[in-house]
């Protein structure tokens, strides 16, 4: 597997596209498009959240109908589309129909995607007068990638995008590119047919559809279903997978070499969103080893990552170990607590927290100063944690928190 460079459109046969068209009163980007030069198999997953948001409800209908011929999706910025009720779905079904025909496309070949605030409907009129500007816009390149990936964001700070390339066991070289934002409102439950999380993976790797959905399933629960920046899980949450084919070569379907770059993408765009959490100053990696089944691995270092408590420890660099301890024992993973440890794993060494279940000898003086001064200088804080009841493993990406995300959240509306 080699890094590329570039995002969404590194596989051949994709182009993307990204403008404003006035929706945010930023003026920033908010109209994005991605467009396979093929038809192309699909998979998706959605928000679990039973408030779920119209282009979520119309997405999973037309994956399940019309999945092996897509072309593409076209992404929303600044309005959710929640809420809205059956002229919500109307209204996402209005623009996917113009966009089609700009594109002299067949109706349901495009996927939709919102995301912003919940309550207000799309302002059609403007997204009318930005497509014709979006499709002209369709290039395939690196400035293609970064502004498809801009005109996807809200309270993000930057763009997340990945493009990976490796070679079949059958040695056919395909690529995997990518693109998510995600700052706030994030605790993704996604789930099949499963501020928002939003990620996108092209391939130009031959796979069959079914196969598809579940390699994209069984890699999204290891990477963005362990990825929380507040314990909130939003009403638009929405994976896709394009494969087109355009490599040739035989079906990937069972190459385990096709795994690795669905899964490493999908880590990585994860790990984008964690550190861009809303006013996170530090990722939060929190690995769990020694468990005695999956789930509970799973559950035990979502449950770290996710704590409130944790979170606000690490921004303030305070040793606090119990936290971390409470937030095991509540996970619901099984623990026994006398054999409990937790360590800094830093890359020059791995620094005690929590040992046999007691905190590290001398926390409250010399040790714990130590620890406030590397939680002080890292901007990545991996935690290692081991239970001593099995062999399972799982990590869980998270952010600190800090005075920002309540200063960004208080007024997100106004």
């Amino acid at each position: 597997m080699e890094r590329m460079r570039g995002g969404i459109t590194a596989p051949t046969g994709f182009r993307a596209s990204g403008i404003a068209c006035g929706l945010k009163r930023s003026g920033r980007p908010d109209l994005s498009l991605i467009l396979s030069d093929r038809p192309a198999e699909a998979a998706g997953l959605f928000t679990t959240n039973r408030v779920r948001a119209a282009p979520v409800i119309l997405g999973e209908e037309l994956l399940a109908a019309h999945g092996h011929g897509i072309r593409g999706i076209l992404t929303v910025s600044g309005v959710a589309n929640a809420m809205t009720g059956p002229e919500g779905i109307d209204d996402n079904r209005a623009i996917l129909a113009e966009a089609e025909g700009a594109l002299k496309l067949p109706r349901a070949s495009l996927l939709p995607a919102c995301t912003g605030i919940i309550g207000p409907r799309i302002p059609l009129d403007r997204v009318r007068a930005g497509l014709p500007q979006l499709v002209r816009q369709l290039r395939h390149g690196r400035e293609a990638d970064r502004h498809a990936a801009h005109a996807i964001l809200t309270t993000d700070t930057r763009a997340k995008m990945v493009a990976l390339r490796g070679r079949l066991e059958d040695g056919t070289i395909v690529r995997v590119g990518g693109m998510a934002k995600g700052s706030g409102m994030i605790a993704p439950k996604l789930g099949p047919p499963h501020a928002t999380t939003l990620g996108y993976l092209t391939t130009d790797a031959r796979v069959r559809p079914d196969t598809l959905g579940a390699i994209l399933g069984r890699e999204a629960d290891r990477t963005f279903n362990m990825v929380t920046v507040d314990g909130d899980t939003s009403t638009n949450d929405t994976l896709y997978l394009l494969a087109n084919g355009a490599a040739g070569g035989g079906y990937a379907d069972d190459d385990p070499a096709f795994r690795q770059l669905v899964g490493s993408a999908l880590e990585e765009l994860a790990r984008a969103i964690a550190r861009d959490g809303e006013g996170a100053t530090k990722l939060l990696t929190v690995t769990v080893s020694g468990a005695r089944s999956l789930a509970d691995a799973r559950s035990a270092a979502r449950a770290v990552a996710g704590s409130t408590l944790v979170k606000a420890a690490i921004f303030g660099a305070d040793p606090n170990v119990g936290r971390i301890a409470a937030a095991l024992g509540y996970s619901g993973a099984r623990i026994d607590p006398a054999r409990l440890d937790v360590a800094l794993h830093t890359p020059r060494a791995e620094v005690p927290l929590i040992v046999e279940g007691r905190p590290a000898p001398g926390l409250e003086n010399g040790h714990g100063k130590r620890i406030r001064e590397l939680l002080l200088r890292l901007d990545e804080v991996p935690l290692r944690v081991h239970l001593h009841a099995g062999r399972a493993t799982a990590t869980a990406w998270g952010c600190d928190l800090s005075y920002s995300y309540v200063q960004i959240n208080a007024a997100y509306h106004t």
